[in-house]
């Protein structure tokens, strides 16, 4: 289970990075917009551009934060419950998690090669959305096995006793 964890970490740094390159691309992309705009020289299809960027930033960013517990969690009532119950409810609330994202990254990983069969492009740029489809399911494998490595965690407390 450790070099799953290790796995799982590199892969979520792995796309966290990239979704940094995608964040400083799409911050220079909404600057230089902003800046080109009132001289008469806006540039083409900047909002498609920022839209594909912000979905591949928020997918890659997913397995990281869900790694980091960086989210909101409203714990009012399982401060008052046992170890053991907070254990059963994480694992299992993970485990459900996992299969809804795990659902919703097959998902769009079917539609992403059904985009490309039919060479679905953007509007204004003519960009192809597959790649970008992709990276959102991609970042949805990613959250998928970090819950599904939280599950296991929190059910192997449960078998030990704690």
């Amino acid at each position: 289970m450790v070099l799953l964890e290790k796995f799982s970490s590199a892969v979520n740094r792995c796309m966290l990075c990239v979704g940094g390159v995608f964040l400083v691309g799409t911050m220079l992309v909404a600057a230089a917009n902003m800046f080109l705009r009132p001289l008469g020289l806006p540039i083409t299809g900047s909002f498609e551009l920022m839209g594909f960027g912000s979905a591949v930033i928020t997918a890659f960013a997913l397995g990281h934060s869900q790694e980091r517990r960086a989210h909101i969690a409203v714990n009012i009532l399982f401060r008052h419950f046992s170890q053991r119950l907070r254990s059963v409810l994480q694992g299992a609330g993970d485990l459900i998690c996992c299969m809804l994202f795990a659902l919703a990254a097959y998902r769009l990983t079917y539609l992403a090669f059904s985009l490309w069969s039919t060479s679905e492009v953007s509007e204004t740029l003519r960009i192809p959305f597959y790649p970008f489809v992709i990276c959102v399911a991609l970042g949805f494998w990613g959250l998928s096995l970090t819950l599904l490595l939280g599950s296991m965690k929190a059910f192997s407390e449960i078998r030990q006793g704690h």
